[in-house]
């Protein structure tokens, strides 16, 4: 099981309650690891709405989670 960092930021990170947290996962997939962050959290987001950014750059909910990776899960944000 890799270990990973994950960074939640704006609306992921009020419903998590957490900036960041490093877990152990048993999952394949940053898609898949949404899916079980977002049941864990209830970040109420479907995965389409998600970007994930991993060791600082974009990547894919398909790619396969690299261990000891720097995951950021970026929910769409409004501003002005």
């Amino acid at each position: 099981m890799p270990l990973i960092n994950i960074k939640y930021f704006a609306s992921l990170r009020e419903k998590a309650g957490l900036e960041m947290e490093r877990m152990e996962v048993n999952v394949r997939t940053y898609g898949e690891l949404y899916q079980l962050l977002d049941s864990r959290y209830q970040f109420g987001l479907p995965s389409e709405m998600i970007q994930v950014a991993v060791n600082d750059e974009f990547s894919s909910m398909q790619e396969t989670i690299l261990p000891e990776a720097k995951i950021v899960f970026i929910p769409p944000v409004a501003g002005g």
